[in-house]
């Protein structure tokens, strides 16, 4: 973000931000998009980043949540996260705060705000999980847009291999092996091996071979579960 041009100012009880200019060769550049599962058809960015590119002024609160863009309001709730709080925003959203906003017949969709614009395009998904690291990491495209610590299964019972996500998903399920066990935000990824929120993410092997990730710390296992489309690539590896 070095590269970007902005006024910081502080205004009591409001943190704002204005974008003023980019770089001549960051305008028209094609920029790879974040999608959900739990939101189809629908593409994100960063809210900085989508601000920088069509040089919109941004307001945020004091707990550093977007209440203005482009000087419109931001609906209390409308935006997607990051784990880490950073804030997503929809192209739909960048519409209705005055963006033209063009879907093209081949996916691609195109921005623009006055005489800045970009294109965007859908970012493929992937998901690497290292059981010697006991970490998942999940890009989009070149974004790594997730990444947490996990606790596979004791005495090698989570298999290494190329897998996908899916088709089986569910908000909570249930154990049918293991007294019932609670599951939430579970994705199937192999078998009877899920990928799921958990309360006990230790970071060592621990559970019957399903992939836990943590239930605070942003709640990585519900982004997962809400970012991870059905078919998804996931590679488990023993490095």
């Amino acid at each position: 973000m070095s590269s970007f041009n902005c006024l910081r100012m502080l205004v009591p009880g409001i943190i704002a931000i204005m974008a003023l200019s980019l770089p001549h060769s960051a305008r028209g550049a094609t920029v790879e998009a974040i999608t959900f599962a739990a939101v189809p058809d629908e593409l994100f960015l960063p809210v900085y980043e989508a601000a920088q590119r069509v040089g919109w002024p941004l307001r945020w609160n004091e707990e550093g949540r977007l209440v203005e863009l482009n000087r419109k309001s931001v609906q209390p709730g409308s935006l997607r996260r990051f784990t880490n709080g950073a804030e997503l925003i929809g192209l739909e959203q960048m519409a209705a705060a005055g963006a033209a906003v063009v879907r093209r017949s081949d996916g691609s969709v195109r921005v623009a705000s006055g005489f800045r614009a970009f294109t965007v395009v859908a970012g493929a998904q992937s998901v690497e999980i290292s059981l010697a690291k006991q970490q998942l990491y999940a890009w989009q495209g070149r974004r790594l847009v997730l990444q947490t610590r996990i606790s596979s299964g004791r005495n090698n019972r989570t298999p290494a291999g190329e897998f996908r996500a899916g088709p089986y998903r569910a908000k909570m399920h249930r154990s049918s092996l293991y007294d019932d066990a609670k599951m939430p935000w579970s994705v199937q990824i192999n078998g009877n091996i899920f990928v799921h929120g958990f309360s006990s993410v230790p970071n060592y092997p621990a559970s019957h071979g399903c992939i836990r990730m943590p239930l605070n710390e942003g709640n990585p296992a519900r982004f997962f579960y809400e970012w991870v489309l059905n078919g998804t690539p996931v590679q488990v590896t023993k490095n």
